[in-house]
């Protein structure tokens, strides 16, 4: 006998053949090696089917390509009938084995068991089979051969009646793999599709093959194909069979193209090489294989790229994508659960710390175990399907999903190999599956940015941290500011920021001393503020800016600033006369001032001769504040850095961050901040505003006014241009004006008219001033003394400090409208223009766990004449909210048992309208969105005296004192 392998393989076609048995005989060994090792839970009746259709496929392709080599000539033409007999059996055996094991999937009897119809089918048939194809000539007569792969093979007369048995057995399956997609789950729908796939493939070519081309054209020289194609049907039923997680077929098409591809690439040129003669040239043969070594890798990416590109279009395949969110979770965790909840076609994904979810670390033992990744429709499969020791196991896993509404849990490992987070998605919103392609890009994406969710989670508690601190911070500073306003009540009782004139010096002293020391706390808490902010990395937020006098703020930055001594002060020269408005917020503003005049300060006692000098321009195009000082300058080299975040020179306590916010603010309030130095001799920052114009008013704003003030009388006191320029300004919102030029006529008219509330000019002579105290004292009527005065300042008053026993607020003369407008609703928000004493018998539930804020704030509304309740937690005020029905509650946020938030939430559902307060040190953004979704207003702590009572005139009506002001409901028109 010749050498068995090259009867074997010498021909193309047979070689092909037993190529696909070995396929199919690896393929065995795999799936048995699996099935009995990792699946022992599966149901071994739906199993052994598919093991004996395997095995009869591998006999099949051996039969055949027993025709296709060279041994159907070496024997003889009785050898290849019992051969052609043989394959017969064989395909029967296959057929007949598909069919059971469909059966089988369908199978509604325990274990899985066939129907009676369904055995007496297989019995019947198989039987036939068996008697026709041991029989001679019943199937088969004889075998005509030529050659290899070159014969014809006479059929006997119960032929076609075996090959409609066959046909039959395949349609059959097929109809029964249709019933078993649409009786099941995504997940079955999806193991159907690659069974009736292999079904479709291996009828088409049979059918064509070995039915209608022998048949019809008496040709025999195909008849290898549909068992080559068999490989196809055994593998993708066996595929979807013994796996639960799924390719897409476009993905398995892509890495098929891929790589048949790559390896063209490559074998090209050894090809090229044989064509050429040049096979044993070992140089060549190096140089192409070290050509492999070294491109390989790179030249499958860029391929892949070119193919995903033609099947997925220009957006690419779903795993690129998914893996290129990375970029996402760089900027924040949120923004890429976004990302990727769009990506998977899910409606919400969330990432939990499993350290900090209890009912979560149950599941680290499962991930620490057998799962890599938990997918609710594969747990589903194995409870339905699988019957195992684990299955009550697998049954707490899937409730936990359903409780957590999640379809896919995927651990996400730090680098020392524990698990710290899950990422948790719900189900897919076209009740698709997630693919393994999918699965397999979270993991690598999930590697990748485990190390930014960890940075971020960090930064959160710091925040959280922060937030905290800032609260305990607050707390002391509450009770500081509480007894400094004690001991102002008591040693000098006054609110007007300043002193008696009879009282000693050293009384003097202390009690500029006690001013600077509640300015002090009150600005401690601003710049608490303003750190917690940039702690969390919010952005400066412009619904807090308004219009404000650059001049005014300018002189109250440096008269609030902490000087060490007058020495320092007196080297300060400030000039405001070239005031204008700017767009911004108080605070902010504040910091940029501190911070430029710090700066300066830093090398006062380095160079005794400098100065500090502060200066305004205005001009066409912008607006300037120019802050010079005389010290040492700034190198040229050093200049292009100085505002750039952690850029420090020459100060061991600085920390680089004052002047990189500086610009920040200055940019968000529209303009720039630039430097401009001599090294040696001077340094000068130029702050840049925009002009203030129509553009920076609310398009509302007019007709809110309008609607507020329409038909209000109002009294203008002053010098006539400026009594003309208001009335002009004023008429213009329906509001009825009229003007004098001195406090006696002012005093005269207030007594025999109604009038709704008065401007005073403050460049009146100080002798027409004490006939607005005789109004404020009462000597006019009780309803004269009620009438809320406005202070007039201009740019000629601009240090003139008005009495606030007397005036209720301060207006800036102004001749733009927008600009004027915009003051007037700052004077309506701060509730100056309500009737003084209003707020006299109203009641007030104050909701604090600690006495001393209770206590600070009972002593502001004392003065008010504002009854006060106290509650010291949540339960007790909820009992006196409903008993007492204030006329306003001030809620503290965090207190024990129930805090104020719950409170809140637990009265708005009841129906309660009162208006609610937040007064509290929190600021994060978590509890401030609660704060403005359920509470009317929030004051932070410590406040003053001046804040709460502005709030306290706005939501609180002038009159009906069980009206009810929703935060819905509340506009410009209920502060008059």
């Amino acid at each position: 006998m010749p050498d068995l392998p090259l009867l074997l393989f010498s021909e193309p076609r047979g070689a092909l053949l037993f190529f696909a048995a070995g396929i199919i005989l690896a393929w065995l060994g795999y799936f048995s090696f699996t099935l009995f090792t990792s699946r022992p839970g599966a149901n071994r009746n739906v199993y052994y089917p598919y093991l004996a259709y395997s095995v009869s496929i591998f006999l099949w392709i051996l039969s055949n390509a027993y025709f296709q080599s060279p041994l159907l000539t070496y024997y003889s033409e009785s050898t290849a009938v019992t051969m052609a007999l043989f394959a017969n059996l064989v395909s029967f055996c296959a057929f007949i084995s598909a069919y059971s094991f469909s059966c089988r999937l369908i199978s509604t009897q325990p274990d899985s068991n066939l129907s009676l119809y369904q055995k007496l089918f297989i019995s019947i048939i198989s039987l036939y089979a068996l008697i026709i194809n041991s029989s001679p000539g019943l199937t088969v007569k004889h075998v005509d051969i030529v050659a290899p792969g070159d014969f014809v093979i006479i059929f006997g007369p119960q032929t076609s009646w075996f090959f409609l048995c066959l046909m039959s057995a395949v349609f059959l399956t097929f109809h029964n793999f249709l019933i078993y997609k649409k009786a099941g789950s995504p997940l079955i729908q999806k193991k159907s599709q690659y069974m009736i796939l292999g079904v479709i493939i291996f009828m088409l070519s049979t059918l064509i093959v070995h039915l209608i081309i022998p048949f019809m054209l008496d040709d025999f020289s195909l008849t290898w194909v549909p068992p080559a194609l068999a490989i196809f049907e055994t593998l993708l039923i066996g595929y979807a069979l013994l796996f639960n997680r799924f390719y897409s077929p476009r993905y398995l098409v892509s890495q098929f193209i891929s790589h048949l591809a790559n390896v063209t690439l490559y074998l090209s040129p050894y090809l090229l090489i044989i064509a050429i003669g040049y096979e044993d040239n070992p140089l060549l043969i190096g140089l192409w294989i070290a050509l492999i070594g070294l491109g390989w890798k790179s030249s499958l990416i860029q391929i892949k790229r070119g193919t995903n590109r033609l099947l997925y279009g220009k957006n690419g395949s779903p795993s690129e994508n998914i893996q290129r969110v990375i970029g996402h979770f760089q900027y924040s965790t949120e923004y890429g659960l976004g990302k990727l909840n769009e990506l998977l076609n899910t409606r919400s994904g969330q990432i939990l710390n499993i350290n900090t979810h209890s009912d979560l670390a149950a599941l680290k033992i499962y991930f620490e175990g057998k799962y890599s990744v938990l997918v609710k429709d594969e747990l589903e499969f194995q409870i339905q399907y699988e019957t195992h020791t684990e299955l009550s196991n697998i049954s707490w896993l899937k409730k936990n999903m359903d409780a957590n509404n999640s379809a896919l849990v995927l651990p996400i490992v730090s680098k020392n190999g524990d698990i710290s987070h899950l990422f948790m998605v719900s189900k897919k919103d076209r009740d698709g599956l997630f693919s393994s392609e999918e699965i397999d890009a979270l993991q690598v994406l999930f590697e990748q940015a485990n190390q930014y969710i960890r940075s971020e989670e960090q930064v959160r508690k710091s925040q959280v941290l922060a937030g905290s601190i800032a609260h305990e911070i607050r707390n002391p500073l509450s009770k500081i500011q509480y007894h400094f306003e004690r001991i102002d009540a008591d040693l000098f009782d006054v609110n007007n920021n300043s002193a008696h004139p009879f009282l000693s010096e050293q009384m003097k002293g202390l009690y500029k001393e006690l001013t600077e020391s509640k300015k002090a706390v009150q600005l401690g808490t601003r710049f608490i503020d303003i750190i917690i902010d940039e702690i969390k990395g919010n952005s400066i937020n412009s619904q807090t800016f308004s219009s404000h006098s650059a001049g005014r703020l300018t002189e109250q930055a440096l008269s609030e600033y902490g000087f060490v001594g007058n020495t320092y002060q007196a080297r300060i020269i400030a000039n405001t006369q070239n005031d204008f408005q700017f767009w911004g917020n108080e605070t902010l503003f504040s910091f940029v001032m501190f911070n430029l005049v710090k700066n300066a300060l830093h090398y006062f006692s380095q160079y005794p001769q400098s100065t500090l000098s502060i200066h305004l321009e205005r001009g066409e195009s912008e607006n300037c504040i120019i802050v010079t000082d005389t010290g040492p300058g700034i190198a040229d080299n050093v200049i292009p850095h100085i505002f750039d975040e952690f850029y420090t020179l020459g100060k061991s306590d600085g920390s680089g961050l004052g002047l990189a916010y500086c610009r920040r603010v200055i940019n968000a309030f529209g303009g720039n901040i630039h430097c401009q130095s001599k090294y040696g001799s001077y340094t000068r920052f130029t702050l840049t505003f925009p002009i203030i114009n129509e553009e920076h008013i609310p398009n509302n704003l007019f007709n809110e006014l309008k609607e507020a003030l329409t038909g209000k009388q109002v009294l203008v006191i002053g010098h006539k241009e400026n009594t003309t320029l208001i009335s002009s300004l004023l008429s213009g919102f329906n509001i009825i004006v009229s003007t004098v030029d001195n406090g006696k006529n002012a005093a005269k008219y207030i007594g025999n008219n109604n009038v709704d509330f008065a401007f005073y000019d403050l460049s009146l002579s100080p002798t027409q001033f004490e006939a607005l105290k005789k109004i404020r004292s009462g000597d006019f009527g009780a309803n004269a003394q009620k009438i809320p005065l406005i202070a007039l300042s201009n740019e000629n008053t601009r240090s003139t400090r008005f009495d606030t026993n007397v005036f209720q607020g301060e207006f800036r003369i102004s001749d733009s409208l927008p600009l004027f407008a915009q003051s007037l609703k700052l004077l309506i928000d701060s509730g100056s223009l309500k009737p003084l004493g209003h707020l006299i018998g109203k009641r007030v539930l104050v909701v604090d766990d600690m006495q001393i804020n209770r206590m600070l704030v009972q002593s502001y509304l004392a003065q008010e004449g504002i009854t006060v309740l106290q509650a010291h937690n949540g339960s007790v005020a909820l009992c006196i909210a409903e008993q007492e029905r204030p006329d306003l509650i001030l809620m503290d946020i965090h207190m024990p048992e129930m805090d104020g938030l719950e409170v809140t939430r637990i009265l708005r559902q009841r129906g309660c309208n009162i208006p609610i307060i937040a007064l509290s040190g929190e600021c994060c953004n978590e509890v401030t969105k609660e704060i403005s979704q359920y509470m009317n207003a929030h004051l932070m702590k410590p406040i003053t005296r001046q804040q709460l009572i502005q709030k306290l005139q706005y939501w609180i009506p002038e009159s009906e004192a069980d009206k009810v002001i929703s935060k819905q409901d509340i506009h410009i028109v209920h502060s008059i």
